[in-house]
């Protein structure tokens, strides 16, 4: 990489990284949030940044074929693209633990379309190319196909506020994770109509708007719901009472 991609890396970095500590401050006062959702997206943009300071570093890149492949953007999908779906599918259960099955479904295919994109790259001849994209393209389907039916179904079930804020996330994803395999296809791993620079710069864009973005997005929106509508605080387990304080002086 040039000098100029090596500092926009590092900006990429700064900014995952004062997204992380932002979420943490959030997380200080959850408003009624489940604090696992703060810890997300942390661990989002922590790892996020991690990934880009291999790269940056001028690490996390191998040449396979007389191509560059930036091994390092997967190992930062693989890991947080299904997190975001989980932070996603967690939005649409928010008050409820029923159908448990959806999340394992849409993170597993998530999973196949990162790592049928990292093949794609690494494969010598574009039919073989092109065959591991669609594959990838197909999982896309079935995560979009989950997000929009099943997912959404249960958002209804909890009331019409946490279903605004599962509608309006789940476009904001879905918008996100359309536009990463037109770039990859329009880019350097694929058609090569971007050249390595534009490449480089989109594919430095989408993941701030699609980590840092949706997870500011996501939780200012829960954070504003009307309480009637934000999980309920757990009453005490049956066998561990609360004992209140007495006020009596140790004998």
């Amino acid at each position: 990489m040039n000098e100029v991609e090596v500092t926009l890396h590092w900006i990429y970095v700064a900014i995952m990284v004062l997204s992380g500590i932002s979420f943490y401050v959030l997380g200080k006062d959850p408003k009624g949030i489940p604090y696992y959702k703060y810890t997300i997206h942390m661990f989002i943009v922590f790892w996020s940044a991690l990934g880009y300071s291999a790269l940056a570093l001028n690490q996390g890149t191998i040449v396979v074929f007389d191509q560059v492949v930036h091994y390092a953007r997967y190992l930062d999908w693989v890991v947080t693209t299904p997190l975001l779906l989980l932070s996603l599918c967690l939005t649409a259960k928010l008050t409820t633990r029923n159908e448990g099955w959806l999340i394992g479904t849409m993170i597993g295919a998530q999973v196949i379309m990162i790592v049928t994109g990292l093949v794609a790259e690494l494969s010598a001849t574009p039919a073989y190319q092109y065959f591991w994209y669609i594959i990838g393209c197909i999982a896309l389907v079935i995560v979009l196909y989950v997000m929009w039916k099943p997912l959404l179904a249960i958002s209804q079930t909890q009331g019409v506020g946490i279903e605004k804020v599962y509608k309006a996330s789940a476009v904001y994803l879905t918008v996100q994770w359309i536009l990463y395999p037109v770039v990859w296809l329009f880019g350097q791993p694929g058609l090569k109509l971007f050249d390595s620079f534009t490449t480089t710069v989109l594919f430095l864009i989408l993941p701030v708007v699609s980590k840092a973005g949706f997870g500011f997005f996501n939780l200012i929106k829960l954070r504003n719901l009307d309480p009637k509508y934000k999980p309920q605080p757990k009453p005490p387990h049956p066998s561990k009472p609360e004992y209140k304080h007495t006020g009596l002086a140790k004998g």
